[in-house]
């Protein structure tokens, strides 16, 4: 599955999938749970993070059905 381009029809063409990132309203959140913690909440919101799949067009943040991809049109 790496590097495997899929269509996205929102977008009209082949797009590398890529991770969605978390909201805006969490970046404060992980920002007081990381110094609060020394850093150690750094671990878990890089396994949050990586846990997630790539399954996101990096465009148009629609999310993308990877086990019957669609045809791109000629």
């Amino acid at each position: 599955m790496k590097d495997k381009k899929v269509y996205c029809p929102t977008c009209e063409r082949m797009v590398l999938p890529r991770r969605k990132n978390f909201d805006h309203k969490y970046h404060e959140l992980i920002f007081f749970f990381v110094c609060l913690t020394f850093g150690l909440g750094y671990i878990i919101y890089l396994i949050l993070k990586y846990k997630k799949k790539k399954d996101t067009c990096p465009y148009c943040e629609r999310k993308l059905n990877l086990e019957t991809p669609l045809k791109a049109p000629p």
